[in-house]
């Protein structure tokens, strides 16, 4: 299977939102159901967030600068929070509204196999979708020896997570859409189409505010999790040289972007060349074993309890 880049994700689903937005908002206005309306919202929604989790993807791959050291991975957060509230309010917020207006004052709806035939065909897109950001996902996860759920709840890969989000979104709008719309044919009554906009619009809102809470992260500086951390404490401790870690600290770049600062107590004796080059060794050994990490700042420490009994020598004599 060819390899699935972040950019052919977020395309992918931004061409799909397309087709939602102008095919949805045609049989909405010639159905008058307000399920439809949510499904061409929605689509226009997906179709902003697709477009700025695209800018998002291209600037944050920008070399480091003299004015960004680390580079401009993290100005991918800004761009999937921004496309975050925009789902929140623009989807979710417009469906409760219309919603609640055709609940409140029913009105009926003209040619409903048309709205079910599309809603059919935004299934199947939104699936499609929803399949390259699952794979990836999966595929990143393995890489890293996790499942996919796992590595959706750790990793740092936003925009995929925002596209996985909003195509399994679409996904399930259809077939919630399809079932108001079935109980519209069954009882006659047009609550049911106002009641499936609704529903719609709340799950694009508790999906938004799931990415505003795991973005918020990320931007204060969340850390790697445990399984990652002791792999390069692993790989710091393969050189033989280092004789214990100290302290690990972690932060994201970015996606998939990881900043590491390792404090090592190295064995005793060695030469100002000998530490560099032992230096040196435990960059390219971290870097080598755990593929998101980036950049590595090696610290030279010596243990606390070693510090303590040398000046309880030093006051001895």
């Amino acid at each position: 299977m060819a390899k699935l880049s972040d950019v052919k994700v977020v395309a992918t689903s931004a061409i799909v939102s397309i087709s939602d937005v102008v095919l949805n908002l045609v049989v909405a206005l010639v159905t008058g159901s307000t399920v439809m309306l949510s499904q061409a919202l929605q689509g226009l929604s997906d179709l902003v967030t697709g477009g700025l989790l695209f800018v998002g993807v291209r600037r944050s791959k920008r070399k480091a600068d003299e004015r960004f050291h680390f580079g401009y991975g993290r100005e991918l957060f800004f761009w999937v929070l921004i496309a975050s509230i925009i789902m929140f309010v623009g989807t979710g917020g417009m469906s409760l509204y219309f919603g609640w207006q055709q609940i409140t004052g029913p009105s009926s709806i003209d040619k409903i196999w048309l709205a079910l035939g599309m809603l059919v065909f935004g299934f199947c897109t939104n699936f499609y979708a929803f399949r390259l950001s699952f794979l990836r996902m999966r595929t990143e996860g393995k890489k890293r020896g996790r499942t996919w759920w796992q590595h959706f709840k750790h990793s740092s890969i936003v925009e995929t997570k925002a596209t996985f989000v909003i195509d399994f979104l679409g996904t399930s709008a259809a077939v919630l859409g399809m079932g108001a719309l079935l109980l519209y044919v069954l009882t006659g009554d047009a609550r049911f189409d106002g009641v499936g906009s609704i529903v719609i619009g709340a799950s694009m809102m508790a999906a938004a505010f799931f990415l505003m809470l795991d973005i918020r992260d990320l931007i204060v500086g969340k850390a790697v999790d445990e399984k990652t951390l002791a792999a390069i404490s692993r790989a710091a401790l393969s050189i033989r040289e280092v004789q214990s870690v100290l302290d690990l600290r972690t932060m994201y770049l970015g996606s998939s972007k990881l900043f590491v600062v390792i404090e090592v107590h190295l064995r005793d004796h060695l030469t100002t060349d000998q530490i560099e080059h032992v230096t040196d060794e435990i960059k390219r050994t971290i870097s080598r074993r755990v593929a998101i990490v980036k950049h590595v700042q090696v610290e030279i420490e010596t243990p606390d309890e070693e510090i303590a009994a040398r000046r309880k020598t030093n006051r001895k004599k």
